[in-house]
Order: C-alpha cells, then structure tokens, then sequence
C-alpha cells in the first residue's frame, strides 16, 4: 500500500483521518482506511480474547472486527453510535486482506504536513500505540498496525 502524497507549492502532504475512539483518537493515512461503515454486531469467533469482537461480512469478505481500546489495554468503548473502520491490510499476511475497528463517531480529514507533527509523551500508552502525537494542535495516536496485524492472525490465521 502507497501513501498518497500531495504536494502544495513544493510542501509534501499527506491526506490523513482522525479516528476518534472512546478515550483517544487514532491518525492514519487515508488510503489505510478502505471504507467507514455504520456498526453491525459481528458474529463472534473467540471467547478468549474479548478485543476480538467477532467478525462480519463486508463486500463478501469475512472481517475480523475489533476494539482497539480492549487490544491496548483500556476500557470497552460504547457500541451506541459506534462505527466500523475498515482497514486495509499491510499487505504483510495475505490471509488478513482487510479488518475492522470500533469507532466512536466520524473521522475528520486533515492534510498533514511533516512540520505539522509533534511527537508528545503519552499519558496512556499501550502496547499497540506507535507514537503519540499532536497534529495541528490536536493529540492522536499512530498505532502499531503492524502488530495488530500479528496479534490478530495468532487467532484467525
């Protein structure tokens, strides 16, 4: 997967989401993001792990459906007025074309430009947490999707 950059008078761009969740909001480039879908209680497939909320059929792919927030080690977020964000894999396993996260209302476009990036220190920081970050003054988390990718095929895969 390319991130798409744009470029405005020389200055490169890259046109990102601001994912809110319960406690915090994720940034990801746009183009890791397939698609916002309304929420829909998927079908479980682990009793184990309760971050694996289950999974769902989307565009006649199966999905596995998850909450960052149980994954990282924080509270169940709210499933009232929830939203599906559809991930594009890495591309890393083909077994895990697509997954999906539960989100907490509607993501914000932004175009982000390196100066734009400040890295912060994080008050709550989980293991699946990149880098906290504050983008035009406001605060956002890069999440490790390489490692949610590898904890999520221990259990489809």
């Amino acid at each position: 997967m390319s991130v798409e950059v744009i470029t405005q008078d020389g200055v490169a761009e890259v046109a990102s989401l601001l994912i809110p969740l319960n406690d915090k909001q994720l940034i990801l480039p746009n183009v890791t993001v397939a698609e916002i879908i309304p929420y829909r209680e998927p079908t479980a497939i682990s009793e184990d792990e309760g971050w694996l909320l289950g999974q769902l059929e989307w565009r006649n792919v199966y999905v596995p459906v998850i909450s960052y927030e149980l994954l990282n080690g924080s509270e169940s977020s709210s499933r009232e007025g929830a939203r599906l964000a559809v991930i594009n894999g890495t591309g890393v396993n083909r077994d895990l074309p697509f997954y999906a996260i539960l989100i907490q209302g509607i993501p914000k476009l932004t175009h982000v430009k390196e100066d734009d990036i400040v890295v912060v220190e994080a008050m709550h920081s989980g293991p699946y947490d990149e880098m906290a970050v504050s983008v035009n003054g406001e605060q956002a988390m890069i999440p490790n999707l390489n490692a949610i990718e590898r904890e999520l095929l221990k259990y489809i895969g």
